[in-house]
């Protein structure tokens, strides 16, 4: 079974994670923590905290004994943090959720136990005590679901620890028989761990104490009626106090997925919606922003790849970029080829460059496609966009991964840290960079002022119509990666306007959740001048207002103006310059029969 664990409490609670591995056998383990954020505090500003707890959850996680797989670790703010973890079972649909006990009425995130055993977000299992020294389990069975779960839970907790159980069931007065075992459990009882099959008549109550005597621990199931104010009913209330290590467990079937409730109506009251999209884009800011430095663990990365049966790709977009090219292809090979496994494939999408950017590359021993030539019966357009949108053909990794090409003193980390999110949050479909960009004045690097047209053009748009991408630190940033099974179901614009289209169309299609950003410090690349930097805000704003009028049902693109005037100085004068500049959108690459037949679709 898949197990989310709630670590309220990371020092008191740690133990729980090695119970939730013994649980879930061959299934995943979730550590989970929520940081409660009070009213009137931005949610954002707590991502360093986020970041810090991410750490800790991590070593705990690399601590746990006996796990297939180290579990995957979740960490969330929220107002209220048991808002949060209802939200966390919804989006992970996880088989248990697995709480450490304190006691009736204790305040747990904004709730209390009782309230949730009374009406459980999924199954759940409450632990009391330590079972690090438990090696005869008892577990009371009286029919039902709740039986069942308690089985099995104890079985993997015996399997985990090479412990024993003891199957009890207690019948009326002079109906003594295992039969009652059998159709409480069914095969369950048949486990090779299951030491004992024990029929008592008598008081429930009383005939558990005295058999936990002979137990180090017990696990049973919560059977209060509805309505009672003690959820563990009068034959738990007795077990509890007699102070042996306890599994609470209740039942219920799990909520179904957010991709499928209702969507959440924001306030038509401007004021109120700008505060629910701030709450909804710092809650995000908070959680989906993550540093490079968090994914320097390449074992651990490669693990994770091989332990999921994932071939990664890496796509290098080129166009005259001799200076930098070779440079980034060993790096990415000696570090990510060589040493680590992690890269399974490293290709060049050249736009015909007219440099020795195609002869470098091959002499370094990389496939070299020229975007042009790929998929010539659909005709060739010029721009980085087309360049990404056929790579989808060429490349054949399930994650992508696309890094520029014109950066100097390029480091590693601009693929690992955009792989880390997809490898160990399979819920993340696509991940951006963000760095620091300092401007080139003549010989002199500014240590700011890199991104104009992000800050000028992107970010206002987004702001605008597209507010939920209001905490994207740099939409425009060429490293960036995903999972082909998202990208190939979105269209490219097909020059400058590519990130810009595909973050919004992310958006869209699978939702804010699903994206996140990670922090690379700093990034030096070669500046482009004023004019050219006017084209691109000029193509993004084409791409802003196509998807604006489609979501509004207007004709807004059609309408509107695609000839460009640049103004130059020359001979102390001004020239007028005309560009016609439209912005391209190709097709989803799955629509595309050629791409469909390659992948046997």
């Amino acid at each position: 079974m898949n197990v989310l664990v709630l670590l309220a409490d990371l020092e008191r609670d740690r133990h729980l994670a090695d119970l939730a591995v013994a649980m879930a056998g061959d299934g995943e383990v979730t550590l989970a923590s929520v940081i409660e954020v009070s009213v009137g505090r931005s949610l954002a500003t707590e991502q360093p905290r986020v970041r810090a707890r991410r750490r800790e959850l991590d070593l705990i996680a690399s601590e746990t004994r006996g796990a297939p797989r180290p579990p995957r670790t979740l960490v969330t703010v929220a107002r209220r943090g048991w808002d949060a973890v209802v939200e966390a079972v919804g989006r992970g649909a996880p088989d248990l959720l697995l709480i450490g006990w304190r006691r009736s009425g204790w305040d747990l995130l904004g709730t209390t136990l009782d309230a949730i055993m009374r009406e459980p977000p999924c199954d759940v299992a409450v632990v009391r005590g330590s079972f690090a020294r438990a090696r005869r389990l008892l577990v009371p069975v009286r029919g039902g679901r709740y039986a069942q779960l308690a089985v099995k839970l104890a079985v993997g907790l015996a399997r985990g620890r090479n412990a024993a159980v003891t199957l009890l069931h207690v019948s009326d007065p002079g109906r003594r028989s295992t039969l009652g075992i059998y159709r409480s459990v069914g095969d369950l009882a048949f486990d090779e761990r299951v030491e004992q099959l024990v029929s008592r008549s008598g008081d429930p109550a009383a005939v558990i104490a005295e058999e936990l005597e002979r137990h180090d621990a017990i696990v049973f199931g919560a059977t209060a009626r509805e309505g009672a104010n003690d959820q563990v009913g009068p034959v738990g209330a007795a077990i509890m106090r007699a102070g042996k290590p306890a599994v609470i467990v209740r039942t219920r079937t799990p909520v179904a997925s957010t991709a499928f409730l209702p969507h959440v109506e924001l306030p038509v009251d401007r004021t109120q919606r700008s505060r629910a999209i701030g709450e909804i884009v710092d809650r995000w800011f908070a959680e989906n922003t993550f540093a490079s430095a968090e994914f320097a663990d390449l074992r651990r990365l490669v693990d994770a790849k091989e332990r999921q049966g994932l071939r990664i790709s890496v796509g290098l977009p080129a166009l005259n970029e001799e200076a930098t090219i070779g440079r980034i292809i060993r790096a990415i090979r000696s570090r990510l080829v060589e040493r680590f496994p992690l890269v399974d494939e490293l290709v060049v999408i050249d736009s015909d460059s007219t440099d020795r950017t195609r002869e470098i590359a091959r002499a370094e021993g990389v496939p070299v496609h020229v975007h042009q030539r790929v998929l010539p019966e659909l005709g060739a357009h010029p721009g980085k966009g087309e360049a990404l949108w056929k790579s989808l053909y060429v490349l054949s990794g399930d994650l992508i991964v696309w890094v520029d090409t014109d950066v100097t003193g390029f480091h590693p980390k601009f693929v690992y840290g955009i792989l880390g999110p997809l490898l160990l949050r399979p819920e993340i479909q696509f991940v951006k960079a963000f760095y620091q960009r300092p401007l080139h004045v003549g010989t002199e690097i500014q240590a700011a002022g890199g991104g104009r047209v992000t800050e000028l053009t992107a970010r206002p748009i987004i702001n605008l119509f597209f507010p939920e991408l209001s905490g994207m630190v740099q939409p425009l940033s060429g490293e960036q990666g995903g999972r082909r099974s998202l990208l190939e179901q979105l269209p490219f614009f097909g020059h400058y306007g590519v990130e810009t289209g595909l973050l919004i169309d992310t958006l869209q299609r699978v939702g804010l959740e699903r994206i996140a950003q990670v922090d690379m410090k700093q990034r030096i690349h070669r500046n482009q001048s004023l004019y050219a930097l006017s084209k691109m805000a000029f193509e993004i704003l084409q791409v802003a207002m196509r998807r604006v009028g489609e979501a509004r049902g207007e004709r807004l693109w059609e309408d509107a103006n695609s000839t460009m005037k640049l103004i130059r100085p020359e001979d102390g004068g001004m020239h007028l310059e005309v560009h016609d500049i439209a912005a391209i959108e190709r097709p989803p690459m799955i629509t595309v029969p050629a791409y469909r037949a390659k992948r046997g679709l």
